[in-house]
């Protein structure tokens, strides 16, 4: 049966240090998203996202999207096609509000991995070291950018604590062998 991990969390959690983990030790592919805001260091179109103009975001066909700020975020049903043809787990990063979306329309081939840090000074020391702008930082930690995990998701969601990167990789590890049996 074909499943999708879903990986949320506030920014700074590490969600795509997970996602590319699961990538590089076990072949999940990360189902690529679409944005409209400008690409950061280090990243590359169609390997860290579809970077889209606000004019080509529109014409896209989405399963969720999502603004923050002044910029645009979404998954396409093709995308997440296009990986299940890749293989039969994938994986996903979305915010709090597409966990909703992908849980009702996906349902049980759904699993959520909610990522987070101990404290906020955390979130804060890596979005700094990762370059962001220090207004912006303060904006993602506070409010709906938070994605706080919401109670009434706390059934479907396997917490995993990102303090420390090895400790992380072995409850990773332990997630996909009982995924893949």
């Amino acid at each position: 049966m074909k499943k999708i991990i879903l990986i949320a969390g506030p920014s700074g959690a590490g969600k795509t240090t997970i996602s590319d983990y699961l990538n590089e030790k076990y072949g999940i592919p990360r189902v690529l998203t679409h944005t409209t805001r400008p690409m950061r260091s280090g990243e590359k179109q169609n390997f860290s996202y579809h970077f889209e103009t606000d004019e080509s975001f529109k014409t896209l066909h989405f399963f969720e999207h999502i603004r923050y700020g002044s910029y645009q975020y979404g998954s396409s049903r093709e995308a997440l096609n296009l990986a299940w043809k890749k293989s039969d787990l994938v994986s996903l990063i979305v915010d709090i509000k597409g966990v909703y979306t992908y849980l009702k329309q996906l349902g049980n081939k759904v699993y959520f991995l909610y990522v987070t840090t101990s404290t906020k000074e955390e979130l804060k020391e890596r979005l700094l070291k990762r370059g962001d702008d220090p207004e912006k930082i303060k904006e993602r930690l506070s409010g709906s950018e938070l994605n706080l995990l919401s109670e009434d998701l706390k059934e479907y969601a396997h917490i995993l604590v990102n303090d420390n990167l090895s400790e992380t990789k072995s409850k990773l590890d332990s997630i996909v062998s009982r995924l893949e049996e």
